[in-house]
């Protein structure tokens, strides 16, 4: 499932808020919490060499314990290693993710288009 169909599931098919948060999440009807993990996500994915304590101060304050936020460094670290494998061997976005769909592509001897 891609995020945009998990964020229709999420939002019970909410077209509205699903338009909120591609326009701007932080004006969005989100929960706080919600807004301040992904505004600290796109730091983490946009200006990493910016982060800082006051980034991990600031899940803290909205009640993020640090077994939550190792578990949202990890996801967005996944997601940008993610997105960059796919970029670098040409798989489409929407393509399922995990090892069996680039073990399929291994044994079928495919060429990795450059992007």
């Amino acid at each position: 499932m891609n995020h945009g169909a998990l964020l229709r599931k999420q939002s019970n098919d909410d077209q509205e808020l699903v338009l909120e948060i591609g326009r701007d999440y932080a004006s969005s009807r989100l929960e706080e919490q919600d807004k301040v993990m992904l505004a600290f996500a796109e730091k983490l994915t946009f200006n990493h060499t910016e982060m800082d304590r006051d980034d991990i101060e600031s899940l803290k304050a909205v009640g993020f314990s640090d077994e939550n936020i190792l578990d949202i460094i990890a996801s967005v670290a996944y997601r940008n290693f993610s997105n960059r494998l796919n970029i670098a061997i040409g798989l489409d976005e929407d393509v399922t993710e995990g090892d069996q769909d680039l073990l399929n592509i291994a044994k079928s001897g495919h060429s990795m288009s450059m992007v």
